[in-house]
């Protein structure tokens, strides 16, 4: 009843965060984490997705398992090498040590592991890269996620990290060859951010430095910081790095990644969603050099639940990707443009106030533009779930009603310091059974959260206080 038609999700059993993305030899790949068989989770395997392009995807199975003493209790996190013409993986291996530990200081290995892959398919035996030992020694037992790129001649790894006082870390290794690894920064990070930096991410975006990662800890505030655990980056332009470092005293003569101890402030961190479900997202290059960006639809730990999708033996999704650009310094992320080839019965209307749209479909793309002035704009679905828009203050609010999400209740975001500057010009729908993402202003705002209605094939889209122009497509099916 709740299984998407075109989200990446588990051919059942548990999905988390998404691992390995990215583009090789003319297929897209994308991996998860994956509990098979078990729905709340269990022992850690990566899954394994393909597609031609990015819309159709096709379940390949099983790419990694737990099956050596330095992965035996999951094989954690971690990203896709791809740029030397062979698909490099590099992964964290986790060790639970029977014992009376507390699993953070004590008790708990974190290896690094990598592998090959000429086809993209079958895997090269594993080889141990970094074990705890290779680690700062005020370090916890929480050091993972390994991401990988290069520089010149030089590979870079960045690990997510926690320090054995708790406090936010990231660890930047450098390597000529790809396996033998030296530590070259600590970077200690604002402690605002929490106790832990996990799954980080390092890319270019035009002429801008991005750090990106997940801080667990942070304290939680009304329009932002409002899930158990964030995700989110840190950006910087290539051309004020001069600037940057004479005005905090470092060497301009170092490499970018060398400014990360700077960089990694909460008045510098951004999110990259405002929704309920989303987290650990890795970014990837598409053939044609699109910076993609796809997360888990998911937040550990979370309060609220998905039971209803647990009844049917399986929990969590991916988002759909989502194509990257920068405007005034500030991430844009939007659905790729190939989803369109899943539109099927399009509509066009006019939109005025409390104008009602009926769709007997499971899963739709809504989008609405020239979107008139008006004190308060409102769309509700189902009487389940509203966004609303108060152009006094400048906020949007998704909430949940009728326990329809859950557990799930109100979400802020604060629009007024965006490059639209508060505006709203713009919003898109995707709904997939059991799943919204709603982008606002071409993904300035994004929220991401799942939603369980009771007849999600019989829908009504309500919309009040304003005028507007409405495109309404169903979608097809694209998972297989």
């Amino acid at each position: 009843m709740y299984r998407h038609k075109y989200h990446i999700l588990p051919p059942e059993g548990w999905l988390n965060d998404p691992n390995g993305s990215c583009y090789f030899n003319g297929k897209y790949h994308v991996f998860f984490q994956y509990s098979p068989g078990q729905p709340e989770g269990g022992d850690k395997y990566w899954g394994h997705y393909e597609s031609p392009d990015m819309v159709n995807w096709k379940y390949v199975g099983i790419a990694i398992s737990p099956d050596m003493e330095y992965d035996c209790d999951g094989a954690y996190s971690g990203c896709a090498y791809v740029d030397d013409g062979t698909m490099e993986i590099f992964y964290t291996g986790n060790v639970k040590h029977p014992g009376d530990y507390d699993y953070i200081n004590e008790g708990r290995g974190h290896n690094v592991l990598a592998l090959k892959s000429v086809d993209g398919t079958n895997m090269s035996d594993k080889d141990v890269i970094l074990v705890n030992a290779d680690y700062p020694s005020d370090m916890s037992c929480h050091v993972r996620d390994p991401k990988v790129w290069r520089e010149g001649e030089d590979y870079f790894m960045l690990l997510g990290a926690r320090t054995r006082d708790s406090k936010p870390a990231l660890l930047l290794y450098k390597s000529n060859d790809k396996k033998n690894w030296k530590l070259e920064q600590t970077v200690y990070a604002d402690e605002k951010l929490g106790f832990m930096l996990e799954c980080p991410d390092y890319f270019l975006l035009n002429d801008n430095i991005v750090i990106a990662a997940c801080p667990q800890g942070m304290n939680h505030e009304e329009m932002q910081f409002q899930n158990i655990y964030e995700s989110g980056y840190f950006t910087m332009k290539d051309s004020q790095l001069g600037d940057y470092c004479s005005e905090n005293n470092i060497d301009e003569t170092k490499s970018p990644d060398r400014v990360l101890d700077e960089l990694l402030q909460v008045k510098y961190f951004t999110e990259w969603d405002m929704g309920f479900d989303f987290y650990a997202p890795q970014s990837f290059e598409a053939a044609d050099g699109r910076r993609i960006l796809i997360g888990w639809a998911g937040v550990p730990d979370a309060p609220y639940n998905n039971d209803a999708s647990v009844a049917e033996g399986w929990q969590h999704s991916m988002t759909v990707p989502g194509v990257l650009t920068m405007k005034q310094g500030h991430i844009y992320r939007y659905p790729i443009r190939e989803l369109a080839s899943l539109h099927i019965n399009e509509r066009r209307c006019e939109i005025e106030s409390d104008r009602v749209i009926h769709t007997t479909s499971e899963s739709w793309d809504l989008l609405i533009t020239e979107i008139g002035a008006s004190e308060t704009v409102s769309i509700t679905i189902n009487s389940d779930v509203s966004l609303t828009y108060d152009r006094n203050t400048k906020v949007c609010m998704l909430t949940f009603h009728n326990n329809t999400g859950s557990g799930r209740g109100v979400r802020k975001a604060d629009m007024s310091e965006l490059p639209s500057g508060g505006a709203l010009e713009n919003i898109r729908i995707l709904f997939d059974k059991s799943l919204l993402e709603i982008y606002i202003n071409d993904g300035e705002t994004v929220f991401t959260s799942r939603y369980y209605p009771k007849h999600h094939d019989d829908m009504t889209i309500r919309f009040e206080g304003m005028a507007a122009e409405a495109t309404y497509w169903d979608m097809k099916e694209a998972i297989s």
